[in-house]
């Protein structure tokens, strides 16, 4: 049974932060390491209660705390703008009390894993490691502005229930990168970053790839007591199915269930970092990975954890170019026109991928497919699998006809009983593609390469199995719409419908690139092992 109080925490303006503290009884009469938690969902949830019932059984305090102008603190709620000075402020403060033994960590998921992340960045000596689940460090090109296209889905979404669309409203006006975003961004900082961290995400989340990104900049670009010292674990997870088997309309092998071994790891992980105990985690892979294969084939390659030395393992660049009669091959094809016709006014749907939904994650896209404004390109069926571990992106050309468009390319999976089951997805808003702090428009009449990111994935394509991207203007509501005309996005407009020209062979060579491994498979081995 825990003791538990609760305070007020001034933040650096004198805000009023709600807080509670839960003291570990029966574990001695302190002082003792500490966990924090800060949320913008309640401290008073039960998701923060259990958690702090559970830290306190293995000897720790506890500290949850409602960001400002959420639950019971006070001030305004600005989203992310004053997250990283409120939570050094109380870093600061729970090392000056005299149940704090001087290690503190942090943990939580989602919005929880992104107050973490914008303390990191100079943050006092008390912290000693953190827990980010599902969360991101690059708040602007991962959750609101991903290919320079605003995430409507997600943004609206959550600031929507959060009663808190003057947020919202502020993030249009911030369509470009600038010193408002500098000010409270983390990766431009990441030498500031002193602390390790267990990163963990899914290749169907949210913020897959922001999860991933803090990985690898803390690891390489951090300072002293980051660098080498990051862990990350990325399943076959949605937003809301973290740590389950079911994505989507797929269900993975019982070995992507995680809950258990997560419990296990987070315990050791603190014990290491906080305590000086569980020296096996020293020797724990800085990379595991679920490595997806086909669902219900027995045999297929895949559905398998990899362990890696690093964040993207080495691999070859593999380009399959479009061709004219919609094909995806490794032999550049003859120079060809397709066009492809995008209507602001009748949106190709968003079906599936890395949304905030309980549809999030692999849907067959056959619905959208048979649309008049998506361009599919398939390859042959495979003659033997192909494993692809890492970024995934699109080359286009296009000869436009409107000062602006959007280009969304979706990567799939086909089975061999046609389904085309989605792994990837992502979209490059045609204005922003010279840079996030600026727009350059597009000449009508000139070809123009336009470069689609879809982040990252980890799956071994089965033999019979094909590979397919599907090729539109939009992808709604997951994306806002692009009206093309190329006017303030800002102010309501009819748009114009687009037909640009999608070019391929010759001198364009539109093409997909791969990460192919060349060398698999990993060993494997438990994480646990020698750890206690």
């Amino acid at each position: 049974m825990a003791q538990t109080f609760t305070t007020s925490v001034p933040a650096p303006d004198g805000t009023s932060l709600a807080t509670d503290v839960y003291l570990p009884i029966g574990a001695g009469f302190g002082p003792w390491p500490v966990v924090l938690q800060r949320t913008p969902y309640g401290k008073d949830s039960n998701t923060i209660k259990d958690s702090c019932l559970l830290f306190n059984v293995w000897g720790y305090v506890c500290v949850g705390q409602d960001e400002r102008g959420k639950g019971a603190s006070g001030g305004r709620y600005t989203g992310y703008v004053d997250e990283g000075a409120d939570g050094r402020a109380t870093l600061e403060w729970i090392g000056s009390q005299w149940w704090c033994d001087g290690n503190v960590g942090t943990f939580g998921a989602s919005a929880l894993g992104m107050a973490q992340y914008a303390l990191a960045p100079g943050s006092p000596r008390v912290l000693k490691c953190m827990v980010p689940i599902v969360g991101t460090a690059d708040f602007y090109h991962d959750a609101v502005y991903q290919g320079g296209a605003l995430r409507y889905a997600l943004t609206h979404g959550w600031l929507a229930g959060h009663e808190a669309l003057d947020i919202f409203e502020q993030l249009k006006i911030h369509r470009l990168w600038d010193a408002w975003w500098e000010a409270f961004a983390v990766l431009p900082r990441v030498d500031e970053v002193n602390v390790p961290a267990l990163h963990v995400g899914g290749w169907f989340d949210i913020f897959l790839q922001g999860t991933l990104d803090a990985f690898t900049s803390f690891q390489h670009r951090g300072g002293p007591g980051a660098l080498g010292r990051q862990k990350v674990i990325i399943g076959p997870w949605t937003h809301y199915g973290t740590f389950g088997n079911t994505a989507g309309q797929i269900t993975f092998p019982a070995n992507a269930i995680y809950l258990t071994q997560m419990y296990s790891m987070v315990r050791d992980w603190f014990d290491f970092w906080l305590k000086g105990g569980k020296p096996g985690v020293a020797r724990w892979p800085n990379v595991r990975v679920y490595l997806m294969g086909a669902a219900g084939e027995p045999g297929a390659p895949g559905n398998v954890w990899l362990e890696l030395l690093d964040w993207p393992p080495p691999a070859s660049k593999v380009s399959l170019y479009l061709d004219i009669g919609h094909g995806l091959s490794s032999a550049r094809s003859s120079e060809g026109e397709l066009e492809l016709v995008t209507d602001p006014s009748h949106p190709v749907p968003t079906t599936g991928g890395q949304e905030l939904s309980s549809e999030a994650g692999p849907y067959d896209q056959r619905p959208i497919e048979g649309r008049g404004d998506v361009v599919t390109f398939t390859t042959a069926p495979l003659t033997s699998p192909m494993t692809v571990v890492g970024r995934v992106r699109c080359r286009l050309w296009v000869r436009p006809d409107t000062p602006d468009l959007d280009l969304t390319v979706r990567l799939t999976d086909v089975y061999p009983d046609g389904r085309s089951m989605l792994v990837a997805d992502g979209i490059q808003r045609a204005r922003m593609r010279c840079g996030d702090d600026r727009q350059c428009f597009l000449t009508p009449g000139v070809p123009t390469e336009l470069v689609v990111d879809l982040w990252s994935t980890a799956l071994a394509f089965a033999g019979g199995h094909r590979v397919r991207i599907d090729v539109s203007g939009s992808n709604a509501p997951r994306f806002e719409v692009n009206p093309n005309d190329g006017r303030d996005l800002n102010v309501p407009s009819q748009g114009a419908i687009a037909r640009p020209v999608l070019l391929v062979g010759g001198g364009h060579p539109s093409r997909l690139e791969l990460p192919v491994l060349r060398a698999s498979p990993y060993p494997r081995r438990r994480l646990s092992e020698g750890s206690r």
